[in-house]
């Protein structure tokens, strides 16, 4: 089973009206095939991806003092991952730790419908996987050193229901902006 990362069941005390603020009030963005997503604070661009540098909203904000709280890092950015329904899922993949503040790892909070967190290392046909299912108000804390020994994915799940993924991060510094804009900003910002 792997090290390096720590469950917290009911983090936050109503999941579903911040579900509900965050698919309103969030600028969304169509620039993954996969699923919608934002950037609030300093930027965090990634996998070509670009965002603006944009301020918290209040309701996230609170959650990102909880987690500075709970972990001793003041977040500076909140990478938000909408997947309106259960076929929308994110791929295999390591998060960038190189622009992490020294010492600290990444806060995901889940809203809406439980979706599972696949972690595997190893090498194929050897993978070793531990599967963890992110309840709605749940907190996941993974490590920077995890991000060396495993990837992690969210894989589609017919039938579910809209769950948004509020990622915390204390960044250093804004990776630079992508050069080719590959995507468009709703402008009403509705998400659904």
């Amino acid at each position: 089973m792997a090290t390096g990362w720590t469950y917290i069941p009911d983090f936050i005390s109503d999941p579903a009206e911040l579900l509900r603020t965050a698919i309103n009030e969030v600028a969304w963005t169509q620039q993954m095939r996969s699923r919608q997503t934002a950037s609030l604070g300093i930027p965090y661009n990634y996998a070509g991806a670009s965002y603006p540098e944009a301020p918290w909203l209040p309701a996230i904000w609170d959650v990102a003092l909880a987690v500075e709280a709970r972990f001793g890092f003041t977040p500076t950015n909140c990478l938000m991952n909408y997947y309106p329904t259960g076929e929308h899922s994110i791929g295999w993949h390591t998060d960038d730790v190189t622009i992490l503040a020294p010492d600290t790892g990444i806060a995901i909070v889940s809203l809406g419908e439980t979706r599972t967190l696949r972690l595997r290392a190893g090498v194929d046909p050897n993978f070793e996987y531990t599967h963890l299912p992110l309840a709605a108000g749940s907190l996941l804390y993974m490590t920077a050193d995890l991000q060396h020994t495993h990837k992690h994915c969210i894989k589609p799940e017919p039938g579910a229901g809209p769950r948004i993924s509020l990622t915390f991060r204390h960044l250093t510094h804004a990776p630079p902006p992508v050069t080719t804009a590959r995507w468009s900003r709703q402008g009403d910002g509705q998400g659904g």
